[in-house]
């Protein structure tokens, strides 16, 4: 299944990046046997190698219980 996001380049705009991610997402989860956030995340992980950009949630340092409040 070729997914929209695998057509992205550097030069790719903003707006053509969200397009292809949320077109990519679709695809996967129509014709696939993967979950949305499953999807979601092969279509933004394929855009960043494609695009060079930093893309999607921020991840942000997980607590634990060692490290306390």
């Amino acid at each position: 299944m070729p997914l929209a996001v695998e057509n992205l380049t550097r030069d790719s705009s903003p707006e053509a990046i969200q397009e292809a991610i949320s077109a990519s997402i679709a695809t996967c989860t129509r014709e696939g046997e993967r979950d949305p956030e499953q999807c979601k995340a092969i279509a933004y992980s394929i855009a960043r190698k494609k695009t060079g950009k930093p893309l999607g949630r921020k991840k942000t340092k997980s607590r634990t219980l060692a490290q306390g409040p």
